[in-house]
């Protein structure tokens, strides 16, 4: 989601950045976020071992080259939908970690035929809560491609919400397609994380207002930048604040936060508003994090590493673990597993990029097992 924010090269304070903002300023840049601000189709390198993935390329391609064919009205249309045999025209791509959903998901959007709109599954559940689902739907209907990344079930509101609003743009007959990314099959939305089961009729009606595009291959983010770089101790606090020092911000502020005050003031903000608060930064200096003994507090730092890696801000921290410890077997072993799992993935490239830019500590030796 873009901001207008501005950015300020000098030292920031958690006091200095404003987070209050109408539904209305909130949700008027959905567009691809700034580390996906330039991508293409042909920007997509496609791994030659794992043909899904240039397979995965020409299919969303033509998915959007196709976007502009008119909607069916009239008569056979209102029958087709009184049937139920009117599905809406969604693509959904499922895919490990670092496989190109999302790049792919920000070139259709490039490519699509105006209206359209960019946004993640939790912008467009904060959306729903806010217009209201008639209003809601009445925004994004006129749309010709809606993209939606990451999708995920967590809870029984948001599965209710997802499918009345697919239904809702379904028996609009709008001819808007939608196109989203996900680490889970739509099959399997909300496993170990609600009691799904009793929401199957939910779960099979999102499922099938889609077709499946799975994509394989290793996370890109372990690649050769990446390979071999270290995830054992992380710097100590001192060597964190050095660096805070020594760092001459050029295009935004730098902040220095204790991990306490930090995640105190991520618990007293609704997770829609984390965007603001890192849009002016162009470096965050977190210092002295333990493993989070907490799951809300563990998934609210998820979430804010998600709008760092969006928003490309610079990160440096200091822990008392390595960094996968920083979530507890009990939290990132079960039903958001997949969610640790993309926090670690993009950690590990956030602070492989930042050491690169002299922000921070380097992330140590190389990997003998690289």
């Amino acid at each position: 989601m873009e901001t207008s924010i501005p950015r300020a090269p000098r030292p920031l304070s958690l006091d200095d950045i404003p987070t209050d903002a109408t539904p209305a300023e909130l949700v008027r840049g959905f567009v691809p976020t700034p580390r996906f601000a330039h991508v293409s189709f042909a920007s997509y390198r496609p791994d030659p071992r794992e043909p899904s993935q240039a397979a995965a390329r020409a299919r969303v391609q033509h998915f959007v080259a196709t976007a502009g064919a008119p909607a069916r009205s009239g008569l056979l249309a209102r029958l087709r939908r009184a049937r139920g045999s009117a599905p809406l025209r969604g693509l959904y791509l499922d895919g490990g970690f670092g496989v190109g959903k999302t790049h792919l998901l920000a070139a259709a959007y490039y490519a699509a035929p105006s209206p359209k709109s960019y946004l993640s599954f939790a912008e467009l559940s904060y959306t729903i809560t806010s217009l209201g689902l008639a209003n809601c739907l009445a925004a994004f209907r006129e749309q010709r491609v809606l993209c939606i990344d990451e999708f995920e079930l967590d809870d029984v509101a948001n599965t209710r919400l997802a499918a009345s609003f697919l239904r809702g743009l379904r028996d609009a007959a709008a001819g808007t397609r939608v196109i989203t990314t996900s680490n889970t099959l739509p099959t399997d939305l909300g496993t170990g994380r609600f009691a799904a089961d009793d929401f199957r009729h939910e779960i099979g009606e999102i499922a099938t207002a889609f077709d499946t595009v799975h994509i394989e291959g290793e996370d890109y983010r372990h690649r050769p930048r990446w390979e071999g770089m270290s995830l054992g101790p992380l710097p100590d606090t001192a060597a964190v604040h050095d660096a805070y020092e020594r760092y001459e911000a050029q295009r935004g502020g730098k902040l220095l936060v204790d991990a306490p005050t930090l995640l105190a003031r991520l618990s007293a903000l609704h997770p829609i508003r984390y965007v603001r608060l890192v849009a002016p930064l162009e470096a965050l200096f977190v210092a002295g994090l333990t493993p989070f003994d907490d799951q809300d507090t563990a998934l609210r730092f998820v979430h804010l590493v998600d709008k760092l890696y969006d928003q490309e801000v610079r990160l440096a921290l200091s822990a008392s673990c390595a960094l996968p410890d920083l979530f507890l077997p009990e939290y990132r072993d079960k039903g958001y597993r997949k969610k640790y799992q993309r926090c670690l993935s993009r950690l590990h490239e956030l602070l492989a990029e930042s050491a690169e830019a002299g922000v921070g500590p380097s992330l140590g030796g190389r990997d003998p097992s690289g």
